[in-house]
């Protein structure tokens, strides 16, 4: 038997004065944590992960695929921004609507997933599928060249009512429980979700929001680099990332607006191979370029 801990509460978001250690001008109270459910392995299962690991094997991978010239998968989940459904500060009824794909605040709009990455003309979008399924409303995939590798981007929107949906996707995805394939028009393929390099979270952070985390077990020896680009995000979901064979990459340490900018900042530095502490510090950079909070530096962390 396996016990695991559930999701982290967040009690007591409010605004407050900027300072050196919270660079995003907001306050926020300490993150309690519950017990929660147990796990059986069946008879002659491996042991899921239980200690914290870093990233060289993770690292070791990467590197075998570009010298093989094989292409990078990135796949972003995004749950649409939504005043009704979400502990959100309520934005405009457009912004704010969690069903709408032309005017969401998280895919829409100029910092929006999909509609940032469609005006960067080094990434070209060559697939759109609308109702994926009754969670996801929209998919679409971005395809990079770089000097010494090709990176595939696919971004999924989430109806905003469905939070718990869209982590638990998220959290299967990372630890090998969830695969998928998609089918191009020239008959192609490519396989996403437990498949993907780089598995980012990019939304409001619903672990907040009491829903239901479930214990996502990963008995495969992938380990796979994950971004969390969501309000307080270090230190939530940390044993779920452990179980699930995810090491963290980039989370945050305050609330912030998650700007698909900083998604393309930390694609481009992970792809060119920069340190952990660097690529946190650069997007960090980038996030405060476009929210003027400083130079950045204590914006996201890496690791446990």
């Amino acid at each position: 038997m396996y016990t695991v801990g559930l999701s982290g509460l967040l009690i007591g978001c409010s605004m407050g004065a900027s300072n050196d250690n919270n660079t995003t001008g907001w306050d926020y109270d300490k993150v309690q944590y519950e017990v929660g459910d147990e796990y059986w392995l069946e008879e002659n299962e491996p042991e899921p992960i239980d200690t914290f690991f870093d990233r060289s094997t993770i690292i070791k991978r990467l590197q075998t695929k570009k010298a093989d010239k094989l292409p990078f998968v990135v796949h972003v989940y995004v749950p649409l921004c939504d005043n009704e459904h979400q502990g959100i500060i309520p934005t405009t009824p457009s912004l704010g609507n969690g069903m709408s794909l032309k005017s969401n605040l998280y895919w829409a709009t100029s910092g929006g997933t999909k509609a940032y990455f469609k005006k960067q003309s080094d990434w070209k979008l060559i697939y759109e599928e609308l109702d994926l399924d009754t969670n996801v409303l929209e998919r679409v995939v971005f395809e990079k060249n770089y000097s010494d590798s090709k990176v595939y981007l696919v971004a999924d929107a989430y109806r905003g009512d469905r939070m718990e949906e869209t982590v638990n996707d998220y959290l299967a995805a990372i630890s090998g429980n969830r695969p998928q394939t998609i089918l191009f028009e020239d008959q192609s393929t490519l396989d996403v979700a437990q498949a993907a390099d780089l598995i980012m979270f990019n939304g409001h952070n619903g672990v907040m929001d009491y829903i239901d985390v479930k214990p996502w077990i990963n008995l495969s020896d992938k380990r796979t680099d994950i971004v969390m680009n969501a309000c307080v995000s270090y230190g939530y979901l940390q044993e779920e990332f452990m179980l699930a064979g995810g090491y963290p990459l980039v989370r945050s340490n305050s609330l912030l607006y998650p700007g698909a900018y900083v998604l393309e900042q930390i694609v481009d530095d992970w792809v060119a191979g920069i340190d952990e502490k660097q690529l946190c510090l650069n997007a960090g950079a980038t996030y405060c370029k476009k929210h003027d909070c400083g130079r950045g530096t204590k914006v996201y962390s890496s690791g446990w």
